[in-house]
């Protein structure tokens, strides 16, 4: 599971807060993938660390429906759980669209540019093929309208709650819409933003964020990403 992957440098906090930090986001971003087996002994040999706090910090994914634990039999990787999903976007858009409003009002030059050079970084990304950091800057591109609005501790709140939603977006950057998509929205969304429009701008808002529903379709369909 681990073969070949040199060891992360842990943050100066507490053992298992880096250790479900660092888990939490291979499952986000597949490298640990659905249904695979976890072991205790290989995640606490891999970083070094005992096997009490990656044991915390399974039980904390647990509670959060990233994986889930067998007794006698071990952990695994939770599926990806539709129906987690769609209560996870619904929520997002409800409360992003108004976020994006509010962002209308408060935004300023600063802001402004900040979004357009993330755009040129997120461009840059996919003309290199790069996905992940495609999704770095996509979740970038969105906590910076909530930081223009104010409301950053609410994109904070959500963490927990997108990260099933999450899951999903990463594994179908490509699939059914390719990066260029995502940018095009983004520069519809800032275009808004940069004119105060917002009808606009939460119109814009609204189509980008439903993007992934053809996909949890296509799923409840029986189809999958090719990468899950």
């Amino acid at each position: 599971m681990f073969e070949n992957s040199p060891p992360p440098t842990l943050r100066p906090r507490s053992t298992a807060q880096n250790v479900y930090e660092l888990l939490r986001g291979d499952i986000v971003l597949g490298v640990l993938k659905p249904l695979e087996a976890i072991r205790e002994a290989d995640i606490a040999q891999r970083l070094g660390v005992s096997r009490t706090p990656v044991r915390e910090a399974l039980l904390r994914l647990a509670n959060l429906g990233l994986v889930d634990i067998y007794p006698q039999s071990g952990t695994r990787v939770a599926p990806i759980r539709l129906e987690k999903v769609r209560a996870a976007q619904l929520i997002r858009e409800a409360v992003e669209v108004e976020v994006v409003r509010r962002a209308c009002r408060t935004i300023t030059a600063r802001q402004l540019d900040g979004l357009k050079h993330l755009l040129e970084d997120q461009t840059v990304a996919f003309a290199r093929g790069d996905n992940r950091r495609l999704f770095e800057l996509d979740e970038e591109f969105h906590r910076l309208v909530y930081a223009a609005a104010g409301l950053s501790a609410v994109a904070d709140e959500l963490e927990d709650l997108k990260v099933h939603l999450n899951r999903l977006r990463y594994v179908s950057v490509n699939w059914p819409r390719g990066g260029d998509k995502i940018t095009g929205e983004h520069s519809d969304i800032l275009a808004a933003l940069a004119a105060r429009d917002e009808g606009a701008a939460a119109a814009a808002m609204t189509h980008h964020l439903r993007a992934v529903l053809p996909v949890l379709d296509r799923m409840a369909g029986g189809d999958a990403p090719s990468t899950l």
